[in-house]
Order: C-alpha cells, then sequence, then structure tokens
C-alpha cells in the first residue's frame, strides 16, 4: 500500500509485543488517548511464485483466490515459475477464480515443470507424501538434514536432475 506503518488492532494485550520490538505502541492521533501498535511494512528483497502459466512478458496465473498480487508488490523483486510459458500474452480476463499477476510487477518468469515439488499445486498435481516424510525424517537432525540437502539442493545441476533424483528414491522406496 506504500504506508510507512499500518496501525494494527488486538496485539496490545498479548505477550506478542515482548519479542517483537519492531512493533511500537503509540497513541492513536485521532482519539487521543487511545493506544494502538503500529507496525512497519514488510518489504522483502524478493518474494517467488509458482504459477500455471505464464507468458513470455512475465503475466502468470497462479492458482485460486490468493494474496499473491498484493506479495508481488511488496517485494523487491518478483520471480515466477510457471508450469507451463504460453505463446502470446495472458489476459487479466482469462483467469476465472485463479489470481492474476500482470508482467508490470514480475522481473523474472522461467518454466519448472513440477516447480512446487514435493507440495501439491491445486488440481496439477498431488503432494508427494513419501518425499516429504523423507525429508521430515532428515530435518529431525543437522545431520540428517545436511544429507538431504547435499543429495536434493546442493547435490544436482538443475531441476531436471532433482526431479530424477526424486524419481529415483520414490521406486527405491516402493521396493
Amino acid at each position: 500500500m506504500g504506508l510507512p506503518f499500518l496501525a494494527v488492532r488486538g496485539l496490545l494485550h498479548s505477550d506478542i509485543l515482548t519479542y517483537r520490538p519492531d512493533l511500537l505502541v503509540q497513541e492513536n492521533p485521532f482519539n487521543p488517548g487511545e493506544r494502538v501498535v503500529v507496525a512497519q511494512p514488510i518489504r522483502p528483497d524478493v518474494a517467488v511464485f509458482h504459477a500455471l502459466k505464464a507468458d513470455h512478458w512475465g503475466n502468470a496465473i497462479t492458482p485460486g483466490h490468493r494474496d499473491d498480487l498484493m506479495m508481488a508488490r511488496a517485494a523487491r523483486r518478483v520471480i515466477v515459475t510457471a508450469e507451463e510459458i504460453v505463446d502470446g500474452e495472458l489476459s487479466r480476463r482469462a483467469v476465472g477464480d485463479d489470481t492474476f499477476l500482470p508482467a508490470l510487477d514480475v522481473d523474472v518468469v522461467a518454466q519448472v515443470p513440477l516447480g512446487a515439488h514435493p507440495c501439491g499445486f491445486g488440481v496439477v498435481y498431488d503432494r508427494d507424501e513419501d518425499h516429504c516424510q523423507e525429508y521430515l525424517e532428515a530435518a529431525k537432525s543437522a545431520d540428517g538434514f545436511q544429507r538431504y540437502l547435499e543429495r536434493y539442493v546442493y547435490g544436482v545441476r538443475d531441476h531436471a536432475e532433482y526431479l530424477e533424483r526424486v524419481d529415483a528414491a520414490a521406486r527405491e522406496h516402493r521396493r
């Protein structure tokens, strides 16, 4: 919204203020004596979205009604990965019940099939339960998590190799 801060109700009598020094309690300038919590705007360096489809200009459609546009406008840079890059230009009229991100708010777009893996992606594919379990087991220890990162993040050249490794792990698990 481009505001320097936003007043937030409901936090005055919670312990959140104890742990969040970035939240300040101020007097409401329109109602003297009333105290309100004010918060700084969130300004992430990068926002990454996975889209159902995008065009070469950066217009993208993400599944469902979401806050993607608001988050994209808050971020300094926006990356969109998409299941499919379409020929021609996508328009806001083509979204139906989904969310449209206009190219104006997107810095980079790349085709990345199965880019939401191991999470599910709307009606396109389901969550990979086996891989999620593997991740959760690995995350129980620093060593296990490091082995997971080496196998699936640092130890692959690109997304295609990651998908090959995930598929090999799934085949191995099914035996």
